[in-house]
């Protein structure tokens, strides 16, 4: 397959994980009227040195050391061995069916507030065709190839930050005391444990999808030098954005009606970036934040069906998973098989969060869940990750972390305790994200020794080991 390798910029790259981190900051409104102004600002000022930066560099690391398709798998199983990988492979699987819906969702969520201000109502029904239309667009652009995507993504995302700027200046202009941005410091009705546990678990999730690029980074000309340069180059970007985008705003309505923090949230009726541009600018830049954050929204559903289509299409030709979403399309050389189940089950998943509206927010639910999930393939990471430095103390790579290597691996310790801690703070709904991990042990068992009576796993790693 290296003649379809697809020659892509590290800027490319680099927007392309913007997008598919960050999305323009759209859905963090909800992160600030669950923990309170001041422990959102914590978290923007923590979360990029205690998870972004371990989180990226691990992954730029890890991508350099192993430039194959299939990102968090292909790490694990490398570094840890065939259990370690099948369990990391399995949970990022799982998470591949909830998350492509989860953005499906909030871009649905968008176009549904741009329709209602023409005076259009979008009904449940609606709610789950506009889903349906925009899941099966972008698997076609995805069957289409990787080149389409990185193009996609450049463009979206400077016309993203067009609003968000606008935006910004209009805050400070409106406001007189710096303070009013991180007061109160939580909300009242939590400890300030609580409050840092829900910050970490809302904060981890939105910088989640460092990883996403490198999942095909087989698929990339030079993947393993392009793909870390490019991730890095989006580390300052993204927590720089998040910090900008939300914080001024938050201060400037909270000056303009005070306790208006609590109100923050992606829910019908709260204030979100859209309602905040209203305030603040008025309509036509009101306008503009509802097309970037659909526009945004839509990027980041593209995104996540690329890459766990290719993880689940890598995890079937290593023989652990299901053999047709193995089958790629023989012009492009992509996953169409992985791609076209993903959305089928994205659309199904979608039919029930259109049918849940004005109960708990369905967007919230799936961001809980998926986190859960995905801890997993994350912890995963920085295991295997310590493990090489410690196996392979000297192994030249094209790109390594500057960093001695025990100091190293104890700085990778600070995001599994974390991730650990925030998931324990909200039991109650990432016990079903838990849960869904476990599965991995029965998988494990039936791919081994009971799908197709073994006989598929035991071909493709043979013919690996030859």
């Amino acid at each position: 397959m290296e003649s379809k390798k697809k020659k892509i910029p590290v800027m490319g790259v680099a927007m392309m994980v913007c997008v598919t981190v960050a999305g323009g900051g759209f859905g963090i409104e909800d992160l600030v009227g669950t923990v309170g102004p001041g422990i959102t600002m914590i978290t923007f000022c923590a979360i990029p040195f205690f998870w972004s930066l371990p989180f990226s560099l691990s992954s730029a690391e890890l991508s350099s050391a192993y430039p194959e398709d299939g990102g968090m798998y292909i790490w694990a199983r490398n570094g840890l061995g065939e259990k370690a990988g099948f369990a990391s492979g399995w949970a990022y699987t799982i998470a591949g069916f909830f998350e492509p819906c989860t953005f499906a969702v909030l871009t649905a969520t968008y176009l549904q507030e741009m329709f209602s201000l023409v005076g259009m109502e979008v009904g449940s029904f609606e709610f789950f065709l506009i889903c349906a239309a925009l899941i099966i667009i972008f698997a076609i652009i995805n069957i289409l190839g990787i080149e389409v995507i990185s193009n996609m993504a450049t463009v979206v995302t400077f016309l993203c930050f067009i609003p968000f700027i606008i935006m910004v200046i209009c805050a400070f202009m409106h406001m007189e005391d710096p303070a009013s941005m991180v007061t109160p410091l939580k909300h009242e009705n939590m400890s300030f444990l609580q409050s840092a546990g829900q910050g970490l678990l809302i904060g981890i999730w939105f910088n989640q999808g460092y990883e996403t690029i490198s999942c095909a980074s087989g698929d990339i000309e030079n993947g393993e030098r392009v793909v870390p340069r490019g991730i890095l180059i989006s580390i300052p970007i993204i927590a720089l954005m998040y910090m900008l985008w939300v914080v001024p705003a938050v201060g400037a309505i909270n000056e303009m009606q005070p306790g208006s923090w609590a109100n923050w949230g992606t829910g019908e009726g709260n204030i979100t970036f859209v309602v905040a541009c209203d305030i603040l600018g008025g309509a036509p830049l009101k306008w503009a934040m509802v097309a970037a954050g659909s526009l945004a929204s839509m990027m980041i559903l593209c995104e996540y069906i690329m890459a766990y289509a290719h993880v689940m299409s890598s995890f079937s030709k290593k023989g652990t998973f299901f053999e047709i979403f193995s089958r790629e399309s023989k012009s492009k050389g992509t996953p169409v098989a992985a791609i076209i189940i993903i959305s089928a089950v994205s659309i199904a998943l979608s039919l029930w969060a259109a049918y849940s509206q004005g109960e708990d927010s369905p967007f919230q639910i799936l961001v809980e869940v998926a986190t859960a999930i995905y801890a997993i393939p994350c912890c995963l990471v920085f295991i295997s990750n310590m493990k090489m430095r410690i196996k392979e103390p000297d192994k030249k790579l094209a790109f390594k972390v500057p960093l001695p290597n025990k100091l190293y691996c104890i700085w990778l310790c600070v995001p599994i305790i974390l991730y650990i801690y925030s998931i324990v703070s909200d039991i109650a709904i990432s016990g079903i994200g838990i849960l869904l991990g476990l599965t991995a042990i029965p998988a494990y068992i039936f791919f081994k020794k009971i799908y197709k009576k073994g006989e598929y796993w035991k071909e493709r790693h043979q013919l690996e080991e030859q």
